[in-house]
């Protein structure tokens, strides 16, 4: 995936200027005479010409995480009358069909049909693709800037030769886990930049703490290469379990021995996981 940088402005806008004829005659005094004086030419509407630009946003509107990303694309169109913006919510039931029907599986958004482009000045041209949630290989500048380079007809569609590509917009974030002791026990922990965010104190369907944390990380992982922010995670059932899951995928199971190790139940302790987990996550990505 490749990325891109940086805003500029694109509208360039023609205005008529008309003057008065000087007359050398003397001024009428009578009215007939008076409306025969050359009239004063009105200015024109400033003509919007440029090329028109489309783009198409396969975000998850209805979960609220992308609301900056939204609200910019919007504000870009009020601005600009050749650009048209189209969000398609896989949040529903229908965006969800046409977002899989036009072939992806992550947020994406595409200008004038064109999910990588090559934006910015010369010398510091950069290519970015817009897929994935903003943070990992893109930015809002890069979207923003791109936008206007389109319509300022500048942008160009695909890798142009010779400019930089943008590999990663991601902080870093480190997800890992480990075995400690606490009063005796053995636990698995997961790590998010060294931060404890879940704990394991018990073995669940033969899997001993380490193991389950293990586990955990490694979902964790798969749900961040996608389509996935912390404000998706929640508390749910499956199979009669408590678990804390994000995108319909299971992340851990929240099992009554461990609840009442701690002196809780399955639901609350998913909870404590989710809100650690969230917690860490947000503080090391810098995002909802």
């Amino acid at each position: 995936m490749r990325a891109i940088v940086k805003p500029v402005l694109a509208l360039v806008v023609a205005l008529l200027v008309c003057g008065c004829r000087q007359s050398t005659a003397r001024m009428p005094t009578d009215t007939s005479a008076a409306a025969q004086a050359t009239p004063v030419a009105q200015p024109q509407p400033v003509a919007d010409t440029g090329p028109k630009v489309t783009v198409k946003g396969y975000i998850n509107v209805s979960s609220g995480c992308q609301t900056k990303t939204v609200d910019l694309l919007k504000k870009l169109a009020q601005e600009n009358k050749r650009l048209t913006v189209e969000l398609v919510d896989f949040g529903t039931p229908e965006g969800n069909r046409r977002w899989r029907d036009d072939g992806f599986n992550c947020m994406t958004v595409l200008i004038n049909g064109h999910r990588t482009v090559t934006f910015g000045d010369p010398g510091h041209r950069r290519i970015v693709s817009f897929q994935y949630p903003p943070g990992f290989q893109w930015i809002p500048e890069d979207l923003e800037r791109s936008i206007k380079d389109a319509l300022a007809d500048k942008l160009y569609y695909g890798e142009e030769a010779g400019a930089t590509k943008i590999e990663s917009r991601a902080p870093t974030l480190r997800i890992t886990s480990r075995e400690a002791t606490l009063s005796g026990r053995k636990v698995g922990e997961v790590l998010i930049n060294g931060q404890v965010a879940i704990r394991f104190r018990t073995s669940y369907h033969g899997l001993p703490p380490l193991q389950r944390a293990e586990q955990a990380v490694g979902r964790i992982k798969r749900l961040l290469a996608g389509d996935f922010t912390p404000g998706q995670l929640r508390v749910t059932k499956v199979d009669s379990e408590v678990v804390l899951a994000a995108a319909d995928k299971v992340i851990c199971v929240a099992d009554a021995p461990q609840a009442r190790l701690v002196g809780t139940t399955p639901i609350e302790l998913a909870k404590n996981w989710g809100a650690s987990l969230k917690k860490a996550l947000v503080t090391a990505i810098g995002k909802q």
